[in-house]
């Protein structure tokens, strides 16, 4: 029984989903049930056919092109400029990403030691250069090192784990049972005091937020090659659909509610809970969501979550990127053990993340939030990019997107942009200042 489950879970889908579930979607979440309590659940429900199809949409490209990388296709489909464009705005992002989840899981691995939040910011600098490097080390030997089909498989368990997770922090507040259930009819809270400060909570910014936390360029434009290293065929196009749906409509909706009520029912109730501004805070007070002799371990369990989270999103951004830098470089770009510059360049680019990560003095969760922002930059030229690809007769075929896919990507294109109004010059300010 557990077998055959886990046989429908694994494949690119819960690659991606896994890598979804990042810290920044924690911090999205999560934050958004400490200052609104259960009101926005209703935006999981109604983002996830947007996430699903658009996701699903892309991987049908890469099952039917599974010699031709998605640059190689945008670069002779649409335009070679706008492909390096992509490329040179990816990179550097997911370069900053790969940082920022690598600082996370030094601060989530220093909590599971039982040490205190912000412990590893007080370690002299070569200690964390080698703690980083540490960790990072044991992400390519555990996850890249027996080649694609190794990495789904792992990267499958980790995500069963953080739900798990999620799900144990979040078992107590069910007891508000009739609080969530109003919290799926949608209504728009309004905006929440911050004591000591004029800049309020601001709801709709937390539906973007949450929004853009499942919709990200790496799904768009990172699924074709993970579909086509799988070795996904038309025939399987009914096949991947249905895993799209289990693990990023049904798994990751799930995981995302149990964040939301996590945040709901641990941190609303506090007298300062408009003041929380990163998970790191948000996790010291986890203590009271589990209840008797069991209540030490939630903040463990919290923070074992917040530490897969990291390391699964670390995977996703490291691996796409080594895919687009390898298709642009018109190098084989397959995941394969006999592709020895693919594992050079990867174990490079995390490596190198992993030694600059404790230089950058920015707050862990602060890191990850603030690059999300940057990522709305992209998401929706990666909306445009898979709808022009998804009608171009040369790509699809006969598989050509039908009416209600691209009416599904027409809102996902109008949502990220909405995204990018609202977030980026914020982002921007931050930093610049």
């Amino acid at each position: 029984m557990i077998v055959r489950l886990f046989s429908k879970l694994v494949g690119p889908a819960a690659v991606m989903a896994a890598g979804t579930m990042g810290a920044g979607a924690v911090a999205s979440f999560l934050l958004a049930g400490a200052w609104f309590r259960y009101d926005l659940l209703w935006v999981i429900l109604a983002m996830l056919p947007v996430f699903v199809i658009s996701v699903d949409t892309a991987s049908r490209i890469g099952a039917l092109n599974p010699t031709q990388g998605m640059f190689a296709l945008v670069r002779s489909r649409i335009s070679t400029s706008l492909a390096w464009v992509m490329l040179l705005m990816i990179v550097p992002v997911h370069f900053l990403v790969t940082m920022g989840q690598i600082s996370v899981m030094a601060s989530a691995f220093t909590a599971l030691l039982g040490l205190s939040q912000g412990a590893t910011d007080s370690l002299p600098m070569a200690y964390r250069v080698l703690l980083s490097l540490a960790l990072s080390g044991g992400v390519l030997w555990l996850v890249f090192s027996r080649g694609y089909q190794r990495m789904q498989r792992v990267m499958t368990v980790l995500m069963v784990l953080m739900f798990l997770c999620f799900l144990v922090v979040a078992l107590r507040g069910l007891a508000e049972l009739p609080a969530i259930l109003a919290g799926f009819v949608p209504t728009l809270p309004p905006d929440l005091p911050v004591p000591g400060s004029d800049n309020p909570r601001i709801a709709t910014s937390s539906i973007i937020a949450m929004v853009g936390a499942a919709v990200a360029p790496a799904a768009l434009l990172g699924m074709p090659y993970m579909c086509a290293d799988d070795g996904s065929t038309r025939e399987e196009l009914a096949l991947i659909f249905k895993q799209a749906i289990i693990n990023m409509g049904v798994i990751f909706g799930a995981y995302a509610i149990f964040v939301v009520i996590a945040g709901g029912y641990a941190l609303h109730s506090l007298p300062d809970y408009a003041s929380f501004a990163d998970v790191g805070q948000a996790s010291a007070v986890f203590r009271d969501a589990l209840p008797g002799v069991l209540s030490p371990l939630g903040p463990m369990v919290f923070s074992l979550g917040l530490f897969t989270a990291a390391l699964t999103t670390l995977v996703v951004a490291a691996q796409v990127t080594i895919y687009f830098i390898l298709d642009m470089a018109n190098q084989e770009w397959r995941f394969a053990d006999d592709n020895k510059l693919y594992h050079r360049v990867l174990t490079a680019f995390v490596l190198a993340a992993a030694a600059l990560a404790p230089f950058w003095d920015f707050p862990a969760l602060l890191k990850v939030i603030l690059l999300m922002g940057i990522n709305v930059v992209v998401i929706p030229l990666g909306f445009v990019i898979v709808i022009l690809l998804a009608n171009n007769g040369s790509v699809m075929r006969e598989f050509k997107a039908q009416w209600w896919r691209n009416l599904t990507l027409a809102i996902g294109l109008f949502v990220s942009i909405a995204l990018a109004v609202d977030k980026a010059p914020h982002y921007f300010d931050l930093l610049l200042g």
